[in-house]
């Protein structure tokens, strides 16, 4: 979760990180071995086990901006690496320029546009109605479609506010996929990090169980945090990739026994 980044400022600070720390984040991602993904790809994983790099990220940045901010601070990761990056848009449909040049970038294929509200200064809540929560969902897809010529596929949701209504009305509206501001922790297919109630070291973290919908509910790190995390995240991917391989006998003999017989050998890997 990236919001502002500050050129020269000496210190990061709660959604500004500067420069420097910004620069030491992309190279710290860079020499652990992830690589940027867009959010198709994320779809296409999370709901099919679609091939992605081992160790992939997410760069998400919310809020809308000029197109000078992707060019100074992401386009060199994309011509020297390959890393795209997502933007959270908001819908609001106004400024007609700033639409133009994002939809410039968003033509070039890069840049990723995605959902992060309509009006978006008011997070949704428990107490929001139908109403307003469909016109955030649906008002923020349109202005996409209508300027980006696509139709985005997740929500990340504003100010980090969602609700059990919202979570269900969301992938009526065609979403996919769905970001909270909750450093959960790392995601894998089939495995989403959640909370069921509010823990007092971050009362201000929304439990998301209780929404009954984890793909609409994904974590989040932020900037300032993600260099701090990423030994963790290692740590994760490595016991879970032991863990497979030692199940791997049981898990292909279960495969022939029960599933075989209806879809079919294994296809050799490519």
């Amino acid at each position: 979760m990236i919001h502002a980044i500050d050129q020269d400022a000496a210190s990061s600070q709660l959604l500004k990180i500067s420069g420097k720390d910004f620069r030491q984040m992309m190279n710290d991602l860079h020499e652990f071995g992830f690589q940027a993904i867009n959010m198709q790809q994320m779809a296409d994983f999370m709901y099919n086990n679609a091939k992605i790099p081992p160790r992939s990220v997410l760069l998400i940045v919310d809020d809308r901006a000029y197109a000078e901010k992707f060019n100074t601070h992401f386009r060199g990761y994309f011509e020297d690496w390959g890393w795209p990056v997502v933007n959270a848009y908001i819908g609001l449909d106004e400024r007609p320029d700033l639409w133009a040049e994002n939809a410039a970038l968003s033509a070039e294929g890069w840049v990723d546009y995605e959902s992060h509200g309509y009006i978006h200064n008011t997070p949704i809540t428990d107490s929001s109605t139908d109403e307003y929560i469909t016109a955030e969902l649906s008002g923020a897809m349109t202005s996409i479609q209508k300027y980006m010529n696509k139709t985005p596929i997740a929500y990340i949701w504003p100010g980090g506010g969602f609700s059990r209504r919202a979570v269900e009305l969301a992938p009526q509206l065609g979403y996919q996929l769905g970001f909270t501001v909750n450093p959960r922790g790392p995601v894998m297919y089939n495995w989403i990090p959640q909370a069921d109630a509010y823990n007092a070291s971050n009362p201000y973290a929304i439990p998301e169980t209780p929404t009954g919908n984890p793909l609409m509910t994904i974590p989040r790190y932020a900037d300032i945090n993600a260099r701090g995390e990423l030994d963790n995240v290692r740590q994760i991917s490595e016991q879970a990739a032991a863990y497979a391989e030692q199940n791997k006998a049981t898990e292909l003999e279960y495969y022939d026994i029960v599933c075989a017989p209806t879809y079919g050998p294994i296809p050799p890997a490519q």
